[in-house]
């Protein structure tokens, strides 16, 4: 929607409270053309730097290079973005209605290529077909000769069909004011309609969201007449010849006009007549009289530099502009041009000087190549020699590695010292062997009690027996014994031989006396995992 924030007056060319500060932060030469007048405001992000009205009349934009010049040396502008606000004789409107297209899907359509577009801060794009059927209609209604230039906005809809107002103006003019744009170092960026900056006005007015206002603005030297609901939903626009102190009459006459077109053509009444401009609380009574509307002065304040200002706060892509988006990114894909032609020279002088610098090395390669070649044969011969060298190296690194793959590590040495620590106190062993078979290493181990004045017990023993197992089985090597090898200790005597049973049954009946002392020992063989 169109925006207008309330502001300072500008009295002679100069802001009234020290610079003036717009809603917007664009930085713009701002124009009002209107039948001839122009004046100028420079805007640095949203703030009003200077104004200037010209003195003169311009009828010709073949002439507007020389205005733009006075301009920018008047406000001091630093800019090159120009943007003006249109009122021109051969400036008209035509009310069209396009053929049925589901209008929720057409809005939809634009919904979206406005977000993106204003993200990206260029116009909005429509439907191809649209801008076929349009281009069409306007070389049909233009009341010109030559190739007409238009923009478009959307009406309210007319019974089933989608309403679209469309502004015509001369393609010659638009390109002329466009290449004085360009030849003065400034960039045109929009050219809009005088109605749609004082549409912008509605959204101020004390009116409902559905109440149909006509807003009536004086420009000086022609009157723009806009009708648009309260959300801002346009009806209708137009430009009338003449002025409020000279034509008042015949204004009156077309508002009336106008009035009764809105209600046969929408079936809707306007609600209120607003009139903006210079001394016109003096009309508001006789248009009241004479239309039977309510009439009343804008709330808007009004100034001479009103329509450069607020062209300014009108958003770039919401709004009708006559400048197509080739003619708005023309500048860019010049600048781009440029850039690209610059980037190609450059590629040209470095590969230029890339092979200027290739051939600066061969030459030099090339006068110390012979130097290179008388010391080719010196090198080949003490390659020789490393060669011979590094075989005889070879052979006594490949001995070493054999002699390191074939000794075996000293685990008989690294279980001896564990086995210190593993024996309990009241085991003697007599006996231990650790050889290799295969790839694991096999244990036997023999031992008797330790000597001491009390006679061994084979329970003692057992259980150091079984002691020392367990602390072989869960230590570091992880002895796994050889089934059989868990027997407890035998006791033997000094005679081993078997007794014949007579033997044994004669002596059954003699007196026990001292007996033989008997040995204990054990036996243990394993596996280390």
């Amino acid at each position: 929607m169109l925006r207008i924030e309330q502001k300072r007056r500008i009295q002679n060319g100069k802001a009234s409270n020290g610079a003036e500060r717009l809603s917007t932060q664009r930085t713009v030469l701002s124009l009002s053309w209107i039948d001839g007048a122009v004046r100028a405001l420079a805007v640095h992000k949203g703030v009003v730097e200077g104004s200037w009205e010209c003195p003169d009349t311009v009828a010709d934009a073949a002439g507007f290079g020389a205005v733009l010049r006075l301009a920018v040396a008047h406000t001091g502008y630093k800019g090159t973005a120009v943007s003006i606000a249109l009122a021109h004789p051969r400036l008209s409107q035509q009310l069209l209605a396009t053929p049925p297209i589901m209008r929720r899907s057409l809005m939809s359509c634009l919904e979206r290529q406005v977000q993106m577009l204003l993200y990206l801060g260029v116009p909005p794009d429509f439907q191809p077909a649209l801008a076929r059927y349009i281009e069409r209609q306007v070389q049909s209604l233009k009341s010109f000769d030559g190739e007409a230039a238009w923009c478009f906005e959307y009406t309210v809809p007319i019974e089933e069909t989608n309403g679209l107002l469309v502004h015509l103006f001369p393609r010659q003019i638009l390109d002329t004011l466009a290449a004085e744009c360009d030849t003065a170092g400034l960039w045109l960026t929009a050219v809009v309609p005088i109605t749609s900056v004082l549409q912008s006005q509605v959204q101020h007015l004390p009116i409902g969201q559905e109440e149909v206002a006509m807003l009536v603005g004086d420009t000086g030297r022609s009157t723009a007449v806009v009708v648009s609901r309260g959300d801002g939903q346009l009806y209708l626009s137009r430009m009338l010849a003449g002025v409020w102190p000279d034509n008042a009459e015949q204004l009156i006459v077309d508002l009336q006009r106008t009035a009764v077109f809105v209600k046969e053509e929408y079936g809707v009444g306007v609600s209120g007549v607003w009139l903006f401009g210079p001394d016109m609380q003096n009309h508001t009574r006789r248009v009241q009289a004479e239309t039977g509307i309510p009439t009343t002065e804008s709330p808007v304040p009004w100034d001479a530099f009103y329509w450069p200002r607020e062209v300014c706060s009108l958003v770039p892509a919401m709004m009708p502009n006559f400048i197509s988006w080739e003619q708005l990114h023309a500048p860019r894909e010049r600048l781009w041009l440029k850039l690209i032609s610059a980037g190609a020279l450059l590629v040209v002088v470095s590969c230029v000087a890339t092979s200027a610098y290739i051939e600066w090395t061969l030459r030099q390669e090339r006068a110390g190549l012979k130097e290179i070649q008388a010391r080719t044969a010196e090198t080949e011969k003490q390659k020789t020699e490393a060669q011979k060298r590094n075989e005889e190296l070879e052979i006594k690194r490949e001995t070493i590695r054999l002699v390191d793959s074939e000794r075996l590590p000293p685990v008989p040495a690294w279980f001896m010292g564990y086995l210190s620590e593993a024996v309990p106190e009241d085991i003697l062993l007599t006996s231990l062997e650790v050889h290799r078979e295969g790839e694991q290493w096999r244990i036997k181990l023999s031992g008797v009690p330790q000597p001491s004045t009390n006679a061994p017990s084979a329970a003692v023993l057992s259980n150091s027996v079984e002691e020392l197992k367990r602390r072989l089985a869960s230590g570091p090597f992880h002895v796994a014994f050889v089934s059989g090898s868990n027997r407890g200790p035998k006791l033997k005597s000094a005679d081993a031989a078997p007794k014949p049973l007579s033997a044994w049954v004669g002596e059954l009946g003699k007196v026990v006396g001292k007996q033989e002392p008997k040995n204990l020992e054990f036996k243990l063989e394993g596996v280390m995992e």
